[in-house]
């Protein structure tokens, strides 16, 4: 297993992170009775993910762990030797995190397929995968200014979206947009398909105003490298980092050498018998009753 990040460091290398605030984060967290115990490096990267903001924090906490309870499907059953639709997964689609930064000092990650078969494709699965790997990175890395995600789309065909169940991509939007611990700057798209525009008019009522802002559609991949190093790409792309191959084996590798942080993960559920208040479900937390069906077309 990877070792976490030394929380002191993150209070070393970022000042406008105060150890005073996680600690009042924390005390909050202690009174919350349906809560796990949470850890100051969990209350630290809640804090860094909301500006600094305690009062975002405690939502973000809030929602971190209630929709992870509320969603096993995706937060839940991380060892890929019990879990055939993981292990499946894993060699359909590699995210990677790139070395350097952007300019800015955000952090690159790269998404594409590796086998290109829409019949072995699952985008659920692929979602609960993102999640793997952006936590394992914020919790053994440690969070930088921000995110940039480059989604390659290079053999996409629209039977990959046809896969989508519309219903679960929301509760991931709603996990990522008031959720995970992380400053997502930008997501761009390159090597698009002709099929966009119908797949963003699909997506676009399950994203919010401010993350549909930060999405790039590239029609010219040149395009990216105004905001991406070309050096900080793999060499397939013409730039320095390993071949697409090597971060595909990496990025497998990962998850079964961290199973004991995602089974840590796995058991921090929030017990509603003791929430105060009226008690969260699918249907209160997501805003319909979990039964979308697959996304049917013409």
């Amino acid at each position: 297993m990877n070792k976490l990040i030394d929380v002191n460091k993150l209070y070393k290398e970022d000042t406008e992170l105060k150890k005073d605030d996680v600690e009042m984060l924390l005390k909050w967290s202690e009174q919350q009775r349906h809560f796990p115990k949470v850890t100051e490096l969990q209350a630290a990267l809640a804090l860094h993910s909301c500006f600094y903001s305690i009062e975002s924090a405690k939502n973000c906490l809030e929602n971190y762990f209630t929709i992870r309870t509320l969603c096993p499907d995706y937060f839940s059953s991380f060892d890929p030797s019990k879990n055939d639709l993981l292990k499946q997964q894993m060699n359909v689609s590699l995210l990677t995190f790139l070395p350097g930064t952007t300019k800015n000092g955000d952090s690159i990650a790269l998404t594409r397929l590796m086998d290109t078969n829409p019949d072995v494709y699952n985008p659920q699965v692929g979602s609960k995968m993102f999640d793997m790997l952006m936590m394992l990175r914020m919790y053994t890395v440690g969070p930088t200014n921000g995110i940039v995600v480059v989604m390659d789309m290079k053999g996409s065909v629209f039977m990959h979206v046809t896969k989508m169940n519309l219903g679960e991509f929301k509760k991931f939007m709603v996990y990522l947009q008031t959720a995970m611990p992380i400053r997502l700057k930008q997501v761009h798209f390159i090597n698009t398909v002709p099929f966009m525009d119908k797949l963003m008019s699909m997506l676009k009522p399950f994203i919010n105003k401010d993350m549909f802002d930060k999405i790039i559609i590239h029609t010219n991949n040149e395009n990216l490298y105004k905001y991406v190093p070309r050096e900080a790409m793999p060499v397939e792309y013409g730039g320095k980092a390993d071949s697409v191959d090597i971060l595909f084996e990496e990025c497998k590798k990962s998850i079964y050498d961290n199973l004991e942080f995602y089974e840590m993960l796995e058991s921090q559920v929030v017990d509603e018998n003791k929430r105060v208040g009226p008690r969260k479900n699918v249907d209160n937390m997501f805003g319909f009753d979990g039964t979308f069906k697959k996304l049917e077309v013409d």
